[in-house]
Protein backbone atom coordinates (compact mmCIF):
# COMPACT_ATOMS: atom_id res chain seq x y z
CA UNK A 1 0.00 0.00 0.00
CA UNK A 2 1.29 3.41 -1.46
CA UNK A 3 1.07 6.59 1.04
CA UNK A 4 -1.06 9.48 -1.14
CA UNK A 5 -2.17 12.55 -0.32
CA UNK A 6 -5.71 13.47 1.01
CA UNK A 7 -6.81 15.34 -1.82
CA UNK A 8 -5.68 12.13 -4.33
CA UNK A 9 -7.44 9.25 -2.16
CA UNK A 10 -9.16 6.55 -4.72
CA UNK A 11 -12.50 5.06 -3.50
CA UNK A 12 -10.98 2.24 -2.24
CA UNK A 13 -7.98 3.66 0.05
CA UNK A 14 -8.11 3.10 3.72
CA UNK A 15 -8.28 6.42 5.35
CA UNK A 16 -5.65 6.85 8.08
CA UNK A 17 -4.66 9.76 10.57
CA UNK A 18 -0.63 11.37 10.17
CA UNK A 19 -0.17 9.06 13.62
CA UNK A 20 -0.81 5.90 11.68
CA UNK A 21 0.71 6.59 8.74
CA UNK A 22 4.05 7.77 9.83
CA UNK A 23 4.20 4.46 12.33
CA UNK A 24 3.04 2.66 8.48
CA UNK A 25 5.62 4.43 6.60
CA UNK A 26 8.63 3.64 9.44
CA UNK A 27 7.55 0.28 9.66
CA UNK A 28 7.72 -0.12 6.36
CA UNK A 29 11.07 1.45 6.04
CA UNK A 30 12.36 -0.95 8.56
CA UNK A 31 11.71 -3.83 6.72
CA UNK A 32 11.96 -3.03 3.44
CA UNK A 33 14.39 -5.34 1.33
CA UNK A 34 17.02 -4.81 0.03
CA UNK A 35 18.02 -2.37 2.93
CA UNK A 36 20.18 -0.96 0.66
CA UNK A 37 17.26 0.86 -0.74
CA UNK A 38 17.07 2.84 2.79
CA UNK A 39 19.91 2.72 4.64
CA UNK A 40 19.83 6.47 5.41
CA UNK A 41 16.53 6.50 6.09
CA UNK A 42 17.78 3.86 8.75
CA UNK A 43 21.05 5.25 9.77
CA UNK A 44 21.00 9.13 9.34
CA UNK A 45 18.86 9.80 12.36
CA UNK A 46 21.54 7.88 14.53
CA UNK A 47 24.57 9.37 12.66
CA UNK A 48 23.20 13.01 12.95
CA UNK A 49 22.44 12.44 16.54
CA UNK A 50 26.18 10.75 17.25
CA UNK A 51 27.62 14.01 15.70
CA UNK A 52 25.91 16.05 17.62
CA UNK A 53 27.02 14.32 20.82
CA UNK A 54 30.58 14.33 19.97
CA UNK A 55 30.49 18.08 19.31
CA UNK A 56 28.91 18.38 22.22
CA UNK A 57 31.60 16.75 23.63
CA UNK A 58 33.89 18.62 22.65
CA UNK A 59 33.14 22.29 23.38
CA UNK A 60 32.23 20.73 27.15
CA UNK A 61 35.84 19.24 27.34
CA UNK A 62 36.87 22.87 26.23
CA UNK A 63 35.37 24.98 28.82
CA UNK A 64 36.06 22.09 31.69
CA UNK A 65 39.97 21.86 30.49
CA UNK A 66 40.32 26.23 30.85
CA UNK A 67 38.42 26.33 34.04
CA UNK A 68 40.49 23.19 35.46
CA UNK A 69 37.62 21.72 36.67
CA UNK A 70 39.29 17.78 36.22
CA UNK A 71 36.68 15.42 37.61
CA UNK A 72 34.32 17.60 39.39
CA UNK A 73 30.50 17.53 37.98
CA UNK A 74 32.42 15.60 35.24
CA UNK A 75 28.72 13.66 34.11
CA UNK A 76 26.14 15.61 35.50
CA UNK A 77 27.74 18.55 32.68
CA UNK A 78 28.57 15.48 30.11
CA UNK A 79 24.83 14.51 30.11
CA UNK A 80 22.96 17.52 29.10
CA UNK A 81 25.97 19.26 26.90
CA UNK A 82 26.92 16.16 24.97
CA UNK A 83 24.04 13.62 25.69
CA UNK A 84 21.35 15.48 25.16
CA UNK A 85 21.97 17.10 22.12
CA UNK A 86 22.31 13.98 20.26
CA UNK A 87 19.10 12.90 21.52
CA UNK A 88 17.46 15.99 20.48
CA UNK A 89 18.90 15.91 17.28
CA UNK A 90 17.63 12.67 16.21
CA UNK A 91 14.31 13.13 17.58
CA UNK A 92 14.01 16.53 15.47
CA UNK A 93 15.73 15.58 12.37
CA UNK A 94 12.88 12.31 12.49
CA UNK A 95 10.01 14.55 13.18
CA UNK A 96 10.59 17.65 11.09
CA UNK A 97 12.85 15.95 8.12
CA UNK A 98 12.36 12.18 8.02
CA UNK A 99 8.95 11.99 8.75
CA UNK A 100 7.69 15.05 6.53
CA UNK A 101 9.62 13.89 3.99
CA UNK A 102 7.72 10.35 4.21
CA UNK A 103 4.66 11.38 4.17
CA UNK A 104 4.31 13.68 1.75
CA UNK A 105 3.63 16.87 3.88
CA UNK A 106 4.59 19.54 1.58
CA UNK A 107 6.07 19.31 -1.58
CA UNK A 108 9.54 20.25 -0.45
CA UNK A 109 12.48 20.45 -2.53
CA UNK A 110 15.54 18.40 -1.46
CA UNK A 111 17.14 21.90 -0.78
CA UNK A 112 14.35 22.78 1.81
CA UNK A 113 14.82 19.64 3.31
CA UNK A 114 18.81 19.67 3.71
CA UNK A 115 18.70 23.23 4.93
CA UNK A 116 16.18 22.65 7.70
CA UNK A 117 18.36 19.39 8.77
CA UNK A 118 21.80 21.66 8.75
CA UNK A 119 19.48 24.27 11.00
CA UNK A 120 18.80 21.73 13.24
CA UNK A 121 22.69 20.81 13.63
CA UNK A 122 23.20 24.10 14.07
CA UNK A 123 21.04 24.47 16.86
CA UNK A 124 21.24 21.83 18.77
CA UNK A 125 24.60 20.23 17.84
CA UNK A 126 26.61 23.33 17.88
CA UNK A 127 24.40 26.68 19.70
CA UNK A 128 22.58 24.32 22.17
CA UNK A 129 26.35 23.16 23.87
CA UNK A 130 28.25 26.55 22.94
CA UNK A 131 25.51 28.24 25.76
CA UNK A 132 25.20 25.15 27.98
CA UNK A 133 28.73 24.24 28.20
CA UNK A 134 30.41 27.70 29.66
CA UNK A 135 27.51 28.27 31.50
CA UNK A 136 27.94 24.60 33.62
CA UNK A 137 31.90 24.63 33.57
CA UNK A 138 30.87 28.38 35.32
CA UNK A 139 29.36 27.30 37.70
CA UNK A 140 31.48 23.92 38.77
CA UNK A 141 34.17 26.32 38.77
CA UNK A 142 32.96 29.29 41.51
CA UNK A 143 31.68 25.62 43.59
CA UNK A 144 34.67 24.16 43.83
CA UNK A 145 37.10 27.35 43.56
CA UNK A 146 39.03 25.70 40.99
CA UNK A 147 39.98 29.24 38.72
CA UNK A 148 39.62 32.88 39.84
CA UNK A 149 36.41 33.99 38.07
CA UNK A 150 34.89 37.46 38.01
CA UNK A 151 31.71 38.02 40.25
CA UNK A 152 29.50 36.39 38.65
CA UNK A 153 26.48 38.48 39.83
CA UNK A 154 27.51 41.92 40.48
CA UNK A 155 30.15 42.31 36.85
CA UNK A 156 28.07 40.76 33.99
CA UNK A 157 30.42 42.64 31.53
CA UNK A 158 33.30 41.45 32.51
CA UNK A 159 31.97 37.47 32.99
CA UNK A 160 30.64 37.67 29.05
CA UNK A 161 34.00 39.22 27.96
CA UNK A 162 36.01 36.37 30.25
CA UNK A 163 33.68 33.74 28.74
CA UNK A 164 34.62 34.89 25.02
CA UNK A 165 37.90 35.16 26.16
CA UNK A 166 37.66 31.05 26.85
CA UNK A 167 35.61 30.69 23.33
CA UNK A 168 38.43 32.25 21.22
CA UNK A 169 40.59 29.64 21.24
CA UNK A 170 37.87 27.11 20.19
CA UNK A 171 36.86 29.40 17.17
CA UNK A 172 38.75 26.67 14.23
CA UNK A 173 37.49 23.92 16.20
CA UNK A 174 34.00 25.44 16.20
CA UNK A 175 34.43 26.26 12.24
CA UNK A 176 35.54 22.80 11.45
CA UNK A 177 32.64 21.16 13.42
CA UNK A 178 30.20 23.39 11.98
CA UNK A 179 30.98 22.59 8.43
CA UNK A 180 30.86 19.02 9.35
CA UNK A 181 27.32 19.02 10.33
CA UNK A 182 26.28 21.23 7.63
CA UNK A 183 27.45 18.77 5.06
CA UNK A 184 26.89 15.50 7.08
CA UNK A 185 23.31 16.52 7.15
CA UNK A 186 23.09 17.48 3.71
CA UNK A 187 24.26 14.68 2.03
CA UNK A 188 22.70 11.91 4.40
CA UNK A 189 19.16 14.47 3.80
CA UNK A 190 19.87 14.20 0.19
CA UNK A 191 20.12 10.31 -0.03
CA UNK A 192 16.93 10.22 2.44
CA UNK A 193 15.06 11.88 -0.26
CA UNK A 194 16.87 9.35 -2.61
CA UNK A 195 15.66 6.58 -0.51
CA UNK A 196 12.44 7.96 -0.60
CA UNK A 197 11.72 8.42 -4.15
CA UNK A 198 13.22 4.47 -4.76
CA UNK A 199 11.03 3.27 -2.13
CA UNK A 200 7.43 5.12 -3.49
CA UNK A 201 8.22 3.96 -7.03
CA UNK A 202 8.77 0.39 -6.27
CA UNK A 203 5.39 0.55 -4.57
CA UNK A 204 3.96 2.19 -7.33
CA UNK A 205 5.36 -0.42 -9.47
CA UNK A 206 4.04 -3.22 -7.47
CA UNK A 207 0.58 -1.76 -7.36
CA UNK A 208 0.29 -1.22 -10.89
CA UNK A 209 1.53 -4.61 -11.45
CA UNK A 210 -0.99 -5.87 -9.01
CA UNK A 211 -4.00 -3.85 -10.24
CA UNK A 212 -2.67 -5.31 -14.02
CA UNK A 213 -3.25 -8.61 -12.55
CA UNK A 214 -6.97 -8.53 -10.85
CA UNK A 215 -7.99 -6.30 -14.33
CA UNK A 216 -7.05 -9.65 -16.08
CA UNK A 217 -9.02 -11.70 -14.04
Amino acid sequence: MALVKSTNVPKDAVVVDEFEAASYAWDLISEWEPASDTWALRYSIGVLGGLSSVSGMIINNHFRKKLKLGTYGHMSSLIPVSLLPGIFTALFHRHSVSTHMLLMKAETCPLCYELRSGAIQLAIGIAYPMVLAPTSALMYANRYNTYRLPNLTSKPLELLKFVYKLSKPLSATLVFCSTAHVVASAVLTHYEMKNHLTVRRKMLDIEAKFDAERNRK
